[in-house]
């Protein structure tokens, strides 16, 4: 797996909340990668 980040930013949240995101539904987990700039191809 290859992730860039760029420009750089704050990514703690992200990862942080990649804990508990088994544990979210369908709408929460959509939510958090629109959050954080995370598009899946």
């Amino acid at each position: 797996m290859l992730l860039h980040f760029a420009p750089g930013a704050p990514r703690e949240g992200y990862f942080e909340g990649l804990l508990d995101l088994a544990d979210r539904s369908e709408e929460e987990r959509t939510e958090f990668f629109l959050r954080h700039d995370t598009f899946w191809l």
